[in-house]
């Protein structure tokens, strides 16, 4: 799920921007005696038929996909009234009117996912740590709590770029013109124009980036008071939008590399100068980027919420699991967290005394036979019990602990009957 929405989220940009450009370029339909037939009309609009269809797939992905389309709501506005065309916008609400037909089906369960959090104990209040935390994982791959001096110097000095690129964004709309005005200078007028056109790109990119991470942050702030003392925030959450923030970061520093070319004093202090400016940006975001990608090949399947490892796989590779050997995990979440590596488990079960909620991200666990109320209900000879952290489990009238194992923050305690 967290793999597709950014791709949804990337495909549903593309199509929004296709069929914004379609429909500027072709002459209105309407005040012509051709294209008044059902298939023309549609041809015509088949780009917003295909955005529509990935809006609601990206609805039926994940709830947080909302804050994209919301975004894209916001954007379709700005755009037509800087344009003049602002009164077109009532007519572009038409796909998501679409999309919402097509969502009809899930929207009673969208409504008791929102009204009944799943996942209360993993979720954080979205305050300017957690802020922070996301910057720092989206370019290293470690929250904020973990990263050494040496990360913080990095990425603080990538915030720099950062800063000192946005803030030449607003100067290239009127460096077009600017440069027009000297019809000698050919090379010069292109190279305005290049960077006139990034300049729009990256607003466009900062636009679908940080926008959606805004609405988050404003529905959070409604949404935690109710949520008490759990918050409503999970890191998962930015997945959406992390494309668009490093598409953002690296049109940036093909800016600052490609406007510092011909820039500089002449001398050696003015080429160092004019080199340091034009690689620094791309070195320390690669050098950082890389970092993260190191980060996360070591720290494997890390759990942000817990800052914890599970190791999972690795447990999964020394439980036996058959007939007469039952696996069963400690809770809901960490039965589908290992549901995956023990897929070929025909033993695998999950203890839970009550019943699982019919609301939230468990609900397809409701009435499931993998759930155990007890270990003493299962007729197994041994019982691997799975536990996180310090977690816990005493003996039972028919089992007893016989061993445990250990593997990052997974504990396997192997119980056998009396």
């Amino acid at each position: 799920m967290y793999s597709l929405i950014p791709f949804l989220s990337v495909l549903g940009t593309y199509l929004l921007l296709r069929a914004m450009r379609e429909d500027g370029m072709r002459p209105d339909r309407r005040r012509s005696g051709r294209g008044s037939t059902a298939l023309r009309r549609i041809a015509d609009r088949r780009w917003w038929i295909a955005y529509a269809i990935v809006v609601a797939l990206g609805m039926y992905s994940q709830y947080m996909m909302a804050f994209v389309w919301m975004t894209h709501v916001l954007w379709l506005y700005v755009a037509l009234r800087r344009h003049g065309h602002a009164r077109r916008f009532p007519r572009m609400l038409i796909p998501y009117a679409l999309a919402v037909a097509l969502y009809i089906p899930w929207i009673p369960s969208a409504v008791g996912q929102f009204a009944s959090s799943a996942l209360p104990p993993l979720k954080e209040t979205m305050n300017l740590s957690e802020l922070t935390s996301v910057f720092s994982i989206l370019t290293t791959g470690f929250d904020a709590k973990r990263l050494t001096s040496g990360m913080t110097v990095a990425l603080l000095a990538m915030l720099a770029v950062l800063i000192a690129g946005s803030s030449r964004l607003r100067d290239t709309a009127g460096s077009t013109v600017r440069s027009g005005m000297e019809p000698s200078a050919a090379r010069s007028v292109a190279a305005a124009e290049d960077r006139a056109d990034s300049g729009r790109a990256a607003r466009h990119l900062a636009f679908f980036a940080f926008v959606p991470l805004s609405l988050l942050l404003v529905f959070a702030a409604v949404r935690e008071p109710f949520t008490a003392p759990y918050g409503f925030f999970t890191i998962r959450y930015v997945c959406p939008f992390a494309p668009f923030s490093y598409m953002f970061l690296g049109l940036l520093c093909s800016r600052i590399v490609l406007g510092t070319r011909e820039t500089g004093a002449g001398g050696f202090c003015g080429k160092a100068t004019r080199f340091l400016r034009r690689w620094s940006a791309w070195l320390l975001s690669i050098a950082v980027l890389a970092g993260g990608s190191i980060g996360f090949a070591f720290q494997g399947n890390y759990i942000y919420e817990q800052q914890t490892t599970p190791q999972t796989a690795r447990t999964a590779r020394t439980v036996a699991c058959d007939a007469d050997n039952a696996v069963v995990a400690s809770s809901e979440f960490d039965y589908i967290e290992s549901l995956y590596y023990f897929r070929s488990c025909v033993n695998y079960h999950f203890l839970k005394d009550g019943e699982v909620s019919t609301r939230g991200g468990y609900a397809p666990l409701h009435g499931s036979p993998a759930q155990v109320r007890h270990i003493d209900d299962l007729d197994t000879e041994k019982v691997t019990y799975l536990v996180r952290g310090g977690e816990k489990i005493t003996e039972t009238r028919h089992y007893r602990i016989v061993g445990t194992t250990v593997n990052g923050s997974n504990k396997a305690i192997t119980l056998e009957r009396r």
